[in-house]
């Protein structure tokens, strides 16, 4: 894959979240996806876009669906692992961000406080089921939580009062089985106060000095509306799960990449 040219001067951000937004796992929008990737091929350099890619997910399993995608180019970051890591693409190489990655350290967040979490959740009778692919992860750990109706509510209140109390942000939002979680379960992500997707917008918009009125996110479920919350331009892609539509109204018209190119499209035209 070729590496997008990085802008002299940054004027926009434009974050995406991957899964069923940037990247549809039934693989059937390959034109869309080569339309967008050509839109920014022709116009991040010019207009000083950066593109880049806010994931709950490793960076193994976005290069690897990347690989298998129809996609040109490589974004011009990539942040991983619920906001706690960022990654420049240089060279189809991915370098850490090591000012952000410090952030963490010198904040001694430690994942093994999330275990012991864990532990006394299993005592309160809710069960957290840890979700393999992300144990590697150096500050953030993810589970499925089975839903069982009634007590849902108050189980996901105990859930996130507890991680409060640990300084740690826990985002809860239902399953998506089209990317291959469990039906009729939630997603339950632990990350440090300081992460998130939006925390990862506010670190780049601080770091390239850019307007907050040249800010845009699109995203497709519960866990990206904080980081749509936080920029001037945040949309739902129309194929977006009915639990983020019903706390989020703002939509594009079209799903995944069209959806997003023509946002962008639009704005960048008038």
């Amino acid at each position: 894959m070729k590496t997008l040219h990085f802008p002299e001067k940054v004027h926009y951000l434009v974050c995406s979240d991957f899964d069923e937004t940037y990247f549809a796992h039934d693989l059937s929008n390959q034109d869309d996806v080569q339309a967008l990737d050509q839109f920014l091929a022709d116009n991040s350099a010019s207009k000083g876009i950066l593109f880049g890619i806010i994931s709950a997910s490793t960076k193994e399993m976005i290069e690897s669906c990347l690989e298998i995608g129809h996609y040109t180019h490589y974004p011009h970051f990539i942040s991983t692992n619920s906001g706690t890591e960022i990654y420049y693409v240089k060279a189809g190489k991915l370098v850490l961000d090591e000012d952000y990655h410090n952030k963490f350290q010198q904040l001694n967040f430690d994942k093994s406080v999330i275990l012991d979490i864990e532990q006394q959740l299993k005592e309160q009778n809710i069960d957290l089921i840890a979700q393999t692919p992300f144990e590697n992860a150096p500050f953030s750990r993810n589970y499925y939580y089975k839903g069982l109706g009634y007590i849902d509510t108050h189980n996901i209140e105990t859930i996130k009062s507890l991680g409060k109390t640990h300084h740690f942000i826990v985002n809860v939002s239902k399953c998506n089985p089209l990317i291959g979680d469990p039906e009729g379960h939630y997603d339950v992500d632990f990350y440090p106060s300081i992460a998130g997707k939006h925390a990862v917008v506010k670190y780049l918009s601080q770091k390239f000095n850019i307007h907050p009125d040249h800010t845009f996110a699109f995203g497709d479920s519960g866990n990206d509306l904080l980081m749509l919350n936080n920029v001037k331009h945040g949309y739902l892609v129309s194929n977006a799960t009915p639990e983020a539509k019903s706390r989020y109204s703002q939509q594009t018209d079209t799903p995944y990449n069209k959806g997003i190119l023509e946002t962008l499209t639009r704005y960048f035209e008038e």
